[in-house]
């Protein structure tokens, strides 16, 4: 009997003991950032930043830096950089 006491005080005391403190959080796993979307609007597209720019007969367009976005055979955009930008129902969305 004094053995099982013994050891229900033990148990007590080193439950005392432990760490109240809580485990540390883990931090959010980065996320993919949005793909960015150019809108049509009538014969106009609405860039990512919110600049607009008048499409020409070919659907190309000039950036407001001057450099020029081409369509492909496809009906995707040619970014200056290499990019595609695949067409949906609202306009393009790019990578």
């Amino acid at each position: 009997m004094k053995k099982l006491i013994s050891a229900t005080i033990v148990t007590v005391a080193l439950a005392g003991c432990t760490s109240s403190r809580l485990p540390p959080q883990v931090e959010d796993m980065p996320r993919a950032s949005p793909a960015k979307r150019i809108m049509i609007v009538g014969n106009e597209v609405t860039l990512p930043d919110g600049s607009r720019s008048t499409m020409d007969s070919a659907g190309g367009f000039l950036l407001p830096n001057g450099d020029r976005v081409a369509r492909d055979a496809r009906g995707a955009l040619l970014l200056p950089n290499g990019t595609r930008c695949l067409p949906d129902s609202a306009g393009y969305v790019c990578p």
